[in-house]
């Protein structure tokens, strides 16, 4: 049967339309099947990496870590949770001694929201640097010093490779004597919650809320950004000032050194004299006094001088863990020909360079557990305990036991606004102290050492720990606090029942006994 021209063309037009819708169909469905793909890769991008090893060598392995570059990327991480009933952790650097990044779920880690936003002066708030979550403390404190005019902080870590959101989950702190921790120096908070909404918290917005969330131990959600209070950059007097213990060691001169700084470290080096009788050894008081003065010192002297203290130090961690009997000659020597010679410097310095004063303790593994105590208005609860800190090292000694070779130090801090700080009060000019414990890692006889004063500290005065250090192996203490922060607790939980109500960020177990009992 023939067909005309006309019905062939037709034929050939319907046969022509059918192959290229049938192919625009195809490429259409191909390019929502790819961009679903790319949205599933993009809403569920886990690492490769099987586990994540803190800095102190403990190893967490969760079902998967994530590396977040963006707000969407952790709306979408948290997102994702919720929807698969998993729990969320979170970690920096890595710098915590606890077990608060552990999860079996979702491991965060937020070093790549790596960036410094604005540096803004205002009526309300004056100076103020905005950053990501995982933004290093150096490199906003670089930020701020390129900055018109020059910034710094009121006070900060010693050590500068802390990231943001971690000085402020567990509560960090400097050496300030008028000032408080640095979860009391943020303005502002973003917080990604358990919705996957980005969350606001402010003292303008809600004082509770902000209270809770400016100390949250990774509870309330991931910070995404906060904002710092900071200041025009000034410069302190770095008095070093060595003497007896003996001399040294009492309320009024605890109270006057205080009172007459702007910032104060006070250390003792264990066994300075190089003997196990520790009666006559000496007490290193580090002041900062604010001056006008111009620099002695700069930052490249300074790193110099750490680096020398550092060389040597490394050393005696090697030394001291195979011949702890060696400590004391060792501690001597150290003391006398390397720290005397180096970190003993009576200089003046920018505040960002003073605030740092010890060397980049990042590359020496320590044991590290610190206690915070309210001071008596006499101080005398705290010359007491520094006393029975040090009686406690002889005591050791005597028996051939050395668990303390780096240093037992405390700081005068004033109270903290932050709920769940171990420095919380109702008065703002509440001093309480932070007595520090460091030891080579794995040295001999720490953990009996650290229990024997830490359980002293609670028992006589009460004393909590700082949430990022060795606290979670004392007996006992998980009960203690859930005693001690009771009613703290309970308003935290109002909180987080606000912003976390199926417990998404909620996977620890030291936690859970201390919130729960």
């Amino acid at each position: 049967m023939a067909y005309s021209n006309r019905a062939v063309i037709l034929i050939l037009v319907i046969l022509f339309a059918s192959i290229f819708f049938e192919t625009y169909e195809s490429r259409i469905q191909k390019s929502v099947r790819s961009e679903l793909i790319e949205n599933f890769k993009r809403l569920f991008a886990p690492t490769s990496e099987k586990s994540f090893t803190t800095w102190f060598g403990n190893v967490i392995t969760p079902q998967y870590i994530f590396r977040p570059n963006s707000l969407e990327d952790l709306q979408d991480i948290v997102k994702n949770a919720k929807t698969n009933g998993k729990k969320i952790r979170c970690a920096g650097r890595g710098h915590t001694w606890t077990s608060l990044s552990v999860t079996k779920d979702y491991l965060v880690i937020v070093n790549n929201l790596n960036k410094v936003v604005e540096i803004t002066n205002t009526d309300k708030n004056g100076w103020t640097v905005t950053v990501l979550s995982g933004t290093q403390i150096k490199t906003i404190e670089h930020a701020l010093l390129q900055n018109n005019p020059p910034l710094a902080f009121e006070s900060m870590t010693v050590p500068n490779f802390f990231s943001a959101s971690g000085v402020i989950a567990v509560g960090a702190h400097g050496c300030k004597t008028g000032g408080p921790s640095i979860s009391d120096l943020v303005v502002k908070l973003q917080i990604v919650s358990e919705d996957g909404e980005l969350q606001e918290f402010s003292n303008e917005k809600d004082p509770v809320e902000f209270s809770a969330a400016k100390l949250n131990l990774g509870l309330l959600g991931i910070i995404y950004s906060v904002t710092f209070r900071v200041e025009p950059l000034y410069n302190l007097r770095v008095n070093d000032i060595v003497i007896p213990i003996k001399t040294w060691l009492n309320p009024a001169s605890i109270k006057k050194t205080l009172d007459t700084s702007d910032s104060l470290d006070i250390i003792y080096w264990p066994f300075n004299k190089g003997k196990i009788d520790l009666s006559n050894d000496d007490i290193w008081i580090k002041q900062f006094v604010r001056t006008q003065e111009t620099p002695t010192m700069s930052q490249l002297d300074l790193d110099h001088l750490l680096q020398l203290f550092y060389n040597i130090s490394r050393h005696s961690f090697d030394l001291l863990l195979k011949t702890p009997n060696l400590t004391p000659i060792t501690k001597g020597f150290e003391w006398n020909d390397i720290v005397k010679e180096t970190l003993v410097t009576n200089q003046v310095l920018i505040a960002t360079d003073a605030l740092h004063f010890l060397p980049d303790s990042e590359l020496i593994v320590a044991e590290d557990s610190t206690f915070v105590v309210k001071a008596d208005p006499d101080f005398t609860n705290i010359a007491t305990a520094f006393s029975f800190t040090i009686n406690k090292i002889g005591e050791y000694a005597r028996k051939g036991k050395f668990p303390i070779n780096i240093s037992v130090a405390f700081r005068l801090l004033r109270a903290s606004t932050a709920l769940l700080s171990p420095a919380f009060d109702s008065d703002p000019n509440a001093v309480y102290s932070f007595f520090e414990l460091t030891t080579y890692k794995n040295t001999p006889g720490w953990l009996d050492f650290q229990t024997e004063v830490s359980q002293e500290l609670m028992s006589k005065y009460g004393a909590r720990p700082h949430w990022a250090k060795e606290w979670e192996s004392v007996p006992g203490i998980k009960q203690y606090l859930h005693k001690a922060l009771g009613d703290r607790i309970a308003t935290f939980e109002k909180v987080r029942a606000k912003y976390d109500p199926n417990n998404t960020f909620f996977d620890n177990d030291s936690l859970k006994q201390v919130f729960y009992g």
